[in-house]
Parts: C-alpha cells; structure tokens; sequence
C-alpha cells in the first residue's frame, strides 16, 4: 500500500479524533433556539360617552370630585384646546394600575371617558365602577 493510499482512506469510527464529536455537539447545541417569552399584552381600555348640556367647567368640577372619591387622585392633569372650549383631563388610581381619561366637549355636548389598564379584569372592573359614578345608570 502507497502513502497516497493511506491519505485517502478515512480512520475507522472508533479511531475519529474525540474533536469531532465536540465540534458536532457546539454546532447542535449552538442551533438550538431558546423558548421565546410571550409578549406582554398591551393595555385593556374600556370607553363610553354620553350626551350633556353641561359647561367645561361644570363637566371638570363634577367629574374631578366623583373620580376622587372612586381613588383616582394620582398625578392629575388637565389639557385644554387652544379654544377653550373643551379638555380632557387625566388622572391614575392611587391604588391600582389604572388610568382615567375624561374628554369633555360642551360644543359637541358630550363627556366621553376612558379606563386603561393592563389587567382585562381591573380595568374593567373599574370602567364600571367610574360609568356607573359619573355617568349613573343609563
């Protein structure tokens, strides 16, 4: 048998250098993909709106008096059109992870509301909780 002969013919299984084994094994391992995290949901938010002949500053007094009383006092906001004529206030339960937007547009003569949060449950516990104390049962 000529050196040549040697060169080409592979070692037998058992005599294949262990680096092999250990190259294969990183490469498989190095493809296995780790579990993706499911994202977290986005925010639940529940709305509704009613018709009023109430004015902006009416509307503003009684709905920033009512939510307090429901726990939403944390960092209140009030944002008014350049007009005047109408805002929208905001405002976070001091307590639970929910946010309360109130639009009021005595021009279109209505007050719409808005409960956000990140648990479907609360949020709409609490939409409930501020329909029924600023809008009464309609």
């Amino acid at each position: 048998m000529g050196l040549s002969e040697l060169e080409l013919t592979p070692p037998a299984a058992d005599q294949r250098p262990h680096r092999f084994g250990s190259l294969v094994r990183a490469l498989a391992d190095s493809l296995v993909l780790e579990p993706v995290a499911e994202p977290e949901p986005g925010p639940f938010v529940y709305t509704a709106a009613i018709h009023t002949t109430a004015d902006l500053v009416s509307s503003l007094a009684g709905i920033t008096c009512l939510a307090r009383e429901l726990g939403f006092t944390r960092h209140p906001q009030t944002c008014y059109a350049e007009t005047g004529h109408c805002a929208s206030w905001h405002v976070q339960h001091v307590e639970w992870p929910l946010s309360l937007t109130v639009d009021c547009h005595p021009l279109r003569q209505t007050v719409a509301i808005a409960v956000s949060g990140l648990d479907a449950e609360l949020t709409y516990n609490g939409f409930l909780q501020v329909e029924a104390s600023l809008f009464g049962a309609c």
